[in-house]
C-alpha cells in the first residue's frame, strides 16, 4: 500500500501516456447524466467480507466479481473497472471517504463502467494478475489498486490512490479514449503471453541468491536496501535454512532481527508487528497489522532464536503468539483473524498505537508519567502529528505502563484465511520444537484438524467469517500452505498421520489446480493469462508453487530478474 510520500498522479500504460499527449481536454465535451441513485439491492449487502460490505451503500453501482460483470459489460459495451483493497488497508478508507460517495464519481462510474469491488484477501489470483500487470508497465503499484479492462477482460490503465480530483479528470479521459479509439485499445491491451522460461537448478539458484544478497542487504539497519522497510519473511525463513552461512549474512540476519525487534516495526504496546515502515530505519511504521506477517516473523524468531542461541529472539516470538491469541484468534471458530486496521473507530491513522503528551497525562498516574516524560523527551518535539509512539525503557515499571497503555481496542477484520492460518500452524510447531510448551503443540494440532476438514470438504473454501459463513473458494495457496505445515509436523514430530494427510491434499490439489501440466493458482481464472504458467515469486508469503512444484524452479527470466525474490525454493523441496 502507498503512503502519502508516494505520487499520488495518475498512473497509466505506457501507450495511453502517449496517447493522453494527443488529446484535448475533454472535460466539457462529456454528457454527464442526473446524479446517481443508490441501489438498494446492492449484492454487496451483507457480504461476508467486512472490506466489501463497507463499500455496501456507497452510490456506486458495484458488480461483485465472477462471469456476470463480464458478461454485463460485454452487453453494454462499456469498460471494466475493479477496484482492489483490504480491510485493514488505511488508503482504501481515505478512497472510500474521498471518492466512492462523492454523486459526481458515482455518475461516471455508473454510466460509462460496469463496476467491480473485490477484495484482494479473497481473490489473490486476480488481484496478483493486476498488480504484476500494472507494475510492468509503471514500476509501481500498491493499493488500493484499480484496474480498466476491455469488456472482454484485457487491462489497458490502472492506478492506485488519486484524490477527487484527479480521480474525476481520469475517469474522464477514460471514457472519452474508449469512445473514440476502443479498437485501438483492444488492439494495444493484448498482453504477450510469451514467457521465456528456463529451468535453474538449485545450486544455481542458491549461488545467485547469495551473490545478490551481497548488493542489496543493508549491513547498517538489517532488511534489504529500500527507501522503506518490509520484513521480507519468506527470504529470511529461506536465508536461515541454508547451510554454511558466511559471517556476513549471519550478521545481516541477527542485525535485522534486532532492529524489527527493537524499533517500531514491533507494536511495544499490545505486541505483534505491523505491516513495515516508511522509512529506511524502521521508525515510522504503517499501522495495519497482517496475520499472514506475524505468523511468519514468530516462527523465524522461534528458528533464528534456538540457531543462535538468543533468548531475545524466542521471547519475542512467544510475545508475537501470545498477540496473535489475544487479538486475532477467534473463540467461535479456532482460525485467526486476518488483519487488524490502521485506522482507530474515528478514521485515524494510526490513534491507537500513538499518544499525545495530554493522553499520556490522564493515563498514567504522576509516577509512570515521569519515567516515560524523561524517556521520551515529551516537552520536545513530538515524532508523529498525533504524539509519541512507546518505545520499552530501562526500568522495573515497563510492564506497569505498558498494562496502562494497552486499554484502546482494534478493528480487525474478521475473514479467517485458511492460507495464513496454514503458515501460524509452522509458527506454533517451531514454538513447541523451540520451547517444548504443551499449549503451543495443542494449538497447532487444534489448528491443523479445522483447516483438515475444511481444506476436504467438497467446495473447499478460502475463508470463513465469526459467523460461520464459507467465503470464495480455496486456492492453490490455500492448499500450498497447509500442506508444507502439515509435512513439516510430519517431518519434526515423526508423525505418520499428518504425513498421510498431506499426500491426500497434495491429491486433492493436483486434481483442481494441476492443468496440462502446469500449476494454475485458482479455479476461477476469467482474464486472458490470468493463470501463470510458469513458477510464482515470493511476495510477503511464500511462493504457492514453491512447495507443490517438487522439481526444479522453472523461471521466467525478464530483464528485472531478481534472484531473492525465489527464495523459497530454496526452503520448500518434496523430501
Amino acid at each position: 500500500m502507498m503512503s502519502r510520500s508516494q505520487s499520488v498522479q495518475p498512473t497509466r500504460m505506457t501507450w495511453l501516456s502517449r496517447l493522453a499527449a494527443k488529446l484535448a481536454f475533454v472535460v466539457s465535451l462529456l454528457w454527464l447524466p442526473s446524479p446517481a441513485v443508490l441501489a438498494l439491492d446492492s449484492p454487496l449487502h451483507s457480504h461476508p467480507s467486512a472490506y466489501i460490505a463497507l463499500h455496501a451503500n456507497d452510490p456506486i453501482n458495484w458488480q461483485l466479481w465472477g462471469p456476470e460483470a463480464m458478461q454485463l459489460a460485454q452487453e453494454q459495451q462499456k469498460p471494466i473497472f475493479i477496484s482492489s483493497g483490504y480491510f485493514a488497508c488505511h488508503w482504501c478508507h481515505v478512497m472510500h471517504e474521498e471518492n466512492y460517495q462523492d454523486p459526481l464519481i458515482a455518475e461516471l462510474l455508473n454510466q460509462h463502467f460496469i463496476s467491480v469491488k473485490i477484495d484482494r484477501e479473497l481473490l489473490p489470483d486476480l488481484d496478483d494478475y493486476l498488480l504484476n500487470r500494472l507494475r510492468a508497465a509503471t514500476g509501481s503499484a500498491g493499493w488500493p489498486l484499480h484496474g480498466i479492462l476491455t469488456p472482454e477482460g484485457q487491462l489497458f490503465s490502472g492506478f492506485v490512490y488519486q484524490p477527487r480530483d484527479t480521480l474525476l479528470q481520469t475517469l474522464l479521459h477514460l471514457n472519452h479514449w474508449w469512445r473514440e479509439d476502443a479498437d485501438r485499445i483492444r488492439t494495444l491491451s493484448r498482453p504477450n503471453t510469451q514467457a521465456n522460461e528456463t529451468l535453474i537448478s538449485r545450486a544455481q539458484l542458491e549461488s545467485d541468491i547469495a551473490s545478490q544478497l551481497l548488493n542489496i542487504m543493508d549491513s547498517f539497519e538489517g532488511g534489504i536496501n529500500q527507501t522503506q522497510k518490509f520484513p521480507h519473511s519468506p527470504l529470511l525463513l529461506s536465508t536461515l535454512k541454508q547451510q554454511n552461512l558466511d559471517h556476513d549474512t549471519i550478521d545481516w540476519i541477527k542485525t535485522t532481527l534486532d532492529q524489527m525487534q527493537t524499533e517500531h516495526l514491533r507494536d511495544h504496546i499490545h505486541q505483534g508487528f505491523f505491516r513495515y515502515t516508511v522509512d529506511p530505519n524502521w521508525q515510522e511504521p504503517h499501522f495495519e497489522k497482517m496475520l499472514y506477517d506475524n505468523a511468519q516473523l514468530a516462527e523465524l524468531f522461534f528458528i533464528a532464536g534456538a540457531k543462535f542461541d538468543r533468548a531475545d529472539f524466542i521471547s519475542t516470538a512467544i510475545d508475537t503468539l501470545n498477540y496473535v491469541e489475544n487479538e486475532l484468534l477467534s473463540p467461535i471458530t479456532g482460525l485467526a483473524q486476518s488483519s487488524q486496521s490502521a485506522i482507530d473507530e474515528r478514521g485515524i491513522d494510526g490513534a491507537r498505537y500513538i499518544w499525545s503528551r495530554n493522553q499520556l497525562i490522564e493515563q498514567l498516574d504522576s509516577h509512570l508519567f515521569e519515567i516515560v516524560n524523561s524517556a521520551w523527551q515529551l516537552d520536545g518535539v513530538p515524532p508523529f502529528e498525533l504524539g509519541w509512539l512507546p518505545k520499552p525503557i530501562d526500568s522495573t515499571h515497563w510492564p506497569d505502563i505498558q498494562q496502562a497503555l494497552a486499554s484502546r481496542p482494534a478493528i480487525t477484520d474478521d475473514k479467517q484465511l485458511l492460507s495464513w492460518n496454514g503458515l501460524l500452524i509452522r509458527s506454533y510447531l517451531h514454538g513447541y520444537l523451540t520451547t517444548q510448551n504443551p499449549h503451543f503443540k495443542h494449538q497447532m494440532i487444534s489448528l491443523a484438524h479445522r483447516l483438515n476438514h475444511l481444506l476436504s470438504l467438497a467446495e473447499p473454501p478460502r475463508a470463513l467469517n465469526n459467523t460461520g459463513q464459507l467465503v470464495e473458494k480455496a486456492t492453490l495457496e490455500d492448499f500450498a500452505y497447509v500442506i508444507s505445515a502439515f509435512e513439516d509436523m510430519a517431518h519434526y514430530l515423526n508423525d505418520v498421520y499428518w504425513a498421510d494427510q498431506a499426500t491426500k491434499l497434495r491429491i486433492l490439489a493436483k486434481q483442481q489446480f494441476f492443468i496440462n501440466d502446469q500449476w494454475h493458482t485458482s479455479t476461477q481464472a476469467l482474464l486472458p493469462g490470468q493463470s501463470r504458467y510458469f513458477d510464482l515469486i515470493d511476495l510477503a508469503t511464500p511462493s504457492s508453487t514453491a512447495i507443490m512444484r517438487c522439481a526444479e524452479p522453472k523461471i521466467a527470466i525478464s530483464a528485472d530478474f531478481q534472484p531473492w525474490q525465489y527464495a523459497s525454493y530454496l526452503r520448500y523441496h518434496c523430501e
